[in-house]
């Protein structure tokens, strides 16, 4: 599909192509990757390197943290690359055709099952293979991320898209929940080669809908950046004086860093402390399939009410749903088990998808400050910070505390071993939670707000004056950004001679 882009009237933005329900979907294909992949990697790979290579689980929290913080630096570089590439399928597209053979080929890499007793060496190929997969999913999802604010500047526009995009996500890790045990468990006297199978498999799968995200989205031109006058480094430091984005930030960093906790201790939990490892394809896919059905619940709830609402709501029931598993234990039913994970799935709706419906909205409070649409750098900075957060905080936390509690892999755990680890994996993701719900107060995007600040956005994209702007825009304005009208709008050169740069300095 070739780009279609129109001729803008001089003085005024370029009216917006159309977003059909093919580009709601065509978009939204693209975190068939990003939802599956995260959770297969996060429910499986630790228990992957502890139980079938033989890796200790203090070496394996410390691989997962290092390759995390390498992550996180390569994100807003990749951010800013995607901000300044000149392709002529795109400056953020092109990466979606460039990273279908890496997709596919390092996620196979990540389950090749290496035989040694160095624990060096398996240390050494593993950190090795989740870097360069990382890399991959860096190369096509920071891009990816920022297009919602390239295709619309519309709010409900923007909702559709993320919520696409968190329907797909959600669809993806429903299968990643059920299937690649499935694959695994079909080779019951060579789990590594199950795992490899599992990985070669699921590699074709998230590699191929790319070539359709890149089909189905666009790129606003009339927002390029001017590449001389921009510094990755200042940009990345400026991002800190916008308010709206410190609160994003925390909420989205908190809600996701509890995901990552249940997600690496879920497996250990059903296997070790129910002794239940049989139903993981269901305990998972119970919760996938509510956390699925109530996305398009949320989506409404932040349109009507706002979206910090639905997301207290969302961390509200996933906290409720995380205590409620101290009534589970080994003799457990089925459907008792099963409703406990739905219910939690009600709430870890909101926390996967309200923080990623913000991030178009964070950078309109950004183009009033500086003038510039930054998409790629928004993108980039939110999952370096968070990722910094996992690789020196969450994920080798993890792995020591699996030893310090005592824990032995592939053995039956004492029960001293197990009531320490219930404590962890119920009090961590809590805690979070009930931090992200605080974090929230202060976020102040609404749709009233949110469409004053579009409004001002036009008109000073036309040239309007500052001077000329209205109490209560002025009042919005200072209180999605935490600065003084006057301020934003002049700082950094953003309006020269009186005029609002398109997108450039």
């Amino acid at each position: 599909m070739n780009d279609m882009r129109d001729t803008a009237v001089q003085g005024a933005p370029a009216a917006e192509r159309p977003v059909r329900l093919r580009n709601v979907i065509g978009f939204g294909i693209g975190d068939i990757y990003g939802g599956g992949a995260f959770l297969i990697v996060g429910m499986l790979f630790m228990f992957f390197l502890t139980e079938v290579v033989g890796m200790k689980p203090a070496l394996a929290g410390i691989m997962f943290g290092v390759g995390k913080i390498w992550d996180g630096i390569s994100d807003p570089i990749m951010g800013f690359l995607s901000d300044h590439t000149k392709s002529k399928r795109g400056r953020r597209r092109v990466y979606f055709l460039w990273g279908i053979v890496p997709i596919a080929l390092t996620f196979a890499l990540l389950w090749v099952p290496i035989r040694s007793d160095s624990q060096a060496l398996l240390f050494a190929y593993y950190l090795l293979a989740y870097i360069l997969l990382d890399a991959a999913l860096t190369m096509v999802m920071t891009p990816y991320s920022a297009l919602p604010a390239e295709m619309s500047s519309d709010f409900k526009t923007r909702n559709r898209l993320s919520t696409s995009r968190l329907l797909f996500s959600g669809l993806s890790s429903l299968i990643a929940a059920v299937v690649p045990k499935m694959i695994i468990d079909a080779f019951p006297s060579d789990p590594g080669r199950g795992h490899l199978a599992m990985g070669i498999a699921f590699g074709i799968f998230f590699a191929l809908p790319w070539v359709f995200v890149y089909l189905s989205t666009w790129e606003n031109e009339t927002r390029r950046v001017e590449e001389e006058e921009v510094n990755i480094f200042r940009d990345f430091a400026t991002i800190f004086r916008n308010k709206t984005f410190r609160v994003q930030f925390f909420m989205y960093v908190l809600a996701y860093t509890a995901m990552d906790v249940l997600m690496a201790l879920f497996t250990y939990y059903l296997t070790y402390y129910l002794g239940r490892p049989k139903l993981y394809s269901v305990a998972m896919g119970s919760l996938m399939v509510v956390q699925i059905a109530m996305m398009p619940l949320y989506t409404m709830l932040a349109n009507r009410k706002g979206k910090a609402l639905a997301y207290r709501i969302g961390l509200a029931i996933w906290a409720l749903a995380m205590g409620c598993t101290a009534l589970l234990r080994p003799d457990a039913s089925v459907v008792n088990i099963v409703l406990v994970c739905a219910f939690m799935g009600m709430g870890t709706s909101a926390g996967v998808l309200i923080p990623y419906m913000i991030l178009p909205y964070v950078i309109d409070v950004d183009e009033l400050m500086t003038g510039r649409q930054r998409s790629g750098v928004y993108a980039g900075a939110m999952t370096l910070l968070r990722k910094i957060v996992q690789g020196l905080i969450a994920l080798p936390a993890i792995g020591f505390m699996l030893e310090a509690i005592g824990f032995v892999s592939n053995q039956a755990q004492s029960p001293s071993t197990l009531s320490r680890f219930f404590v962890f994996f119920i009090t961590v993701p809590a805690v979070l939670l009930v931090l992200g719900i605080v974090a929230s107060l202060w976020f102040r995007i609404t749709p009233k707000t949110h469409a004053v600040l579009e409004a001002e956005l036009v008109r000073l994209r036309a040239g309007g004056s500052p001077a000329a702007v209205t109490p209560e825009t002025r009042a919005v304005c200072e209180l999605l950004t935490g600065h003084p009208y006057e301020s934003c709008v002049l700082a950094d050169g953003a309006l020269a001679n009186g005029t609002r740069a398109h997108g450039g300095n």
